[in-house]
């Protein structure tokens, strides 16, 4: 598997960046107003070098069940303390930190700053209005991740923790919603290798959803993420959407 979350952004090396630079550093500029945020909103998590910051995808924004705002992203996205910024909202500040992370199930909780995040359930096409089954073979699903979009596909494989399909997607776009219709089913975490039985390919990451032939992606189901949120009994156990 390849970790789809971890993009390291350095401070002005691309112009991209460089919208984080005025973000990210102290003083540099008014804050903007609180952050839009939902599922397939883009993120910056701090990492342990001050100049970097990974970028991922939030899987989904609720209360758990101490009633504290939070959102789900994919747990290689950052370690517990991280800060966290919205990628639409930079100016914004730091929105929240990591407080629980799960290697198994490669989930994250970030807790939330309610001042300065508006929670919505719809960004651009995907809108997550409750929790779905795991989807089926051959069933079509699709994701909302900061770095290719929207994007649908055919389910290749089911498996006990997830699944694999053909939705297209790259570094940057772990922690993506999987969603059927409005449907919350599953996260994205991983791309994967083609195992065609004799033969194991590796294929080229997704970075273009116009382009039909790239390696399918692994997603855990959400049912088995929010179990295991519940069994850590922290920030994000009872996830409930807003």
């Amino acid at each position: 598997m390849l970790a789809l979350g971890r993009i390291l952004t350095s401070i002005g090396s691309i112009a991209a960046a460089s919208i984080f630079a005025v973000g990210l550093t102290p003083g540099t500029a008014a804050a903007d107003g609180p952050a839009v945020l939902g599922g397939g909103s883009g993120i910056a998590i701090s990492t342990d070098d001050p100049q970097l910051y990974a970028l991922c995808t939030v899987t989904a924004v609720g209360f758990d069940g101490g009633n504290r705002l939070v959102a789900v992203t994919a747990g290689h996205c950052g370690e517990v303390g991280a800060a966290v910024w919205s990628e639409g909202s930079v100016r914004t500040g730091v929105i929240g930190r990591v407080a629980e992370v799960d290697d198994y199930w490669d989930w994250a909780v970030i807790e939330l700053d309610a001042a300065k995040v508006v929670p919505v359930r719809q960004i651009t096409q995907s809108v997550v209005n409750g929790i779905g089954s795991p989807p089926g073979l051959l069933e079509t699903v699709c994701k909302n991740g900061r770095t290719t979009g929207f994007t649908c596909g055919p389910v290749w494989q089911t498996l006990p923790e997830g699944f694999s399909s053909h939705v297209c997607a790259d570094h940057g776009d772990s922690g993506a919603p999987v969603l059927v219709g409005d449907r919350l089913v599953g996260m994205v975490i991983a791309g994967q290798l083609l195992d065609l039985g004799s033969v194991v390919l590796q294929m080229p990451s997704c970075t273009n959803p116009a382009d039909p032939v790239h390696e399918p992606d692994l997603s855990t189901s959400i049912g088995n993420v929010l179990t295991s949120m519940d069994q850590h009994g922290g920030a994000g156990a009872g996830f409930r959407l807003f």
